[in-house]
């Protein structure tokens, strides 16, 4: 696996921002990794720090960002950093590094084309996940747009439906949620991506296109 200098990176995203204009890059967001976040097909797409910090990752880099750090280890991130809201912020990392062993992953684009859609939602499993509701996820706008439970799993909406949920949590961790629709159970975690939800027994109004189904 090859390393990363913090010069080499810190030249990348000088390039990024470069190209995209406006987004300034932060020099590193470091914290202890509490899990991986995931895609509904359970790839995984970034890591949630210890302090609620979501740091965002391409997914199709996903497996060699497992290879190189595990929860529990100390990571420093690279990359945009979202606005800082009440219910977290975001990361879109450029180069990820496990401090301890130095080993980076800078995102590079995919080698192969991803697959269609239709073909992708074959792996989806229909799934309902419960639980007190731990960490609240954003995207790197600020948005809302999933929930972290005391068990670990993950539930996943899309942004446009963040502010319904948050209006029925109270703003606020702590309430039990129920949610079902399609997702993926596997060693990285537990993931669904919500069709139904509801907060303390009662249904939350989700709308919207974006949810994919087998």
């Amino acid at each position: 696996m090859p390393k990363f200098t913090v010069l080499g990176a810190t030249l990348i995203l000088v390039l990024v921002a470069a190209r995209i204009g406006s987004a300034e890059p932060t020099p590193s967001v470091t914290g202890k990794v509490q899990q991986y976040l995931l895609t509904p097909h359970g790839e995984v797409e970034g890591l949630l720090l210890a302090d609620g910090t979501s740091v965002r990752f391409p997914p199709h880099e996903g497996q060699a960002l497992a290879e190189i750090t595990k929860p529990g280890d100390e990571i420093a991130a690279l990359g945009f950093l979202g606005p800082a809201t009440s219910y977290g912020r975001a990361l879109k990392a450029i180069t990820i590094t496990d401090t301890a062993t130095g080993q980076s992953l800078t995102d590079q684009p995919p080698a192969n084309p991803p697959l269609p859609p239709d073909m992708r939602g074959l792996m989806l499993k229909p799934l309902t996940v419960s639980g007190a509701v731990a960490h609240f996820l954003v995207n790197d706008a600020g948005d809302v747009d999933g929930l972290i439970l005391s068990g670990g799993e993950e539930v996943k909406f899309g942004p446009h439906n963040g502010p319904v949920v948050t209006m029925m949590l109270g703003g606020q961790t702590g309430k039990t949620v129920e949610a079902s629709g399609y997702g993926t159970r596997n060693g990285f975690g537990t993931v669904v991506d919500a069709m139904s939800l509801s907060v303390d027994g009662q249904g939350v109004p989700l709308s919207g296109p974006g949810r994919p189904r087998p």
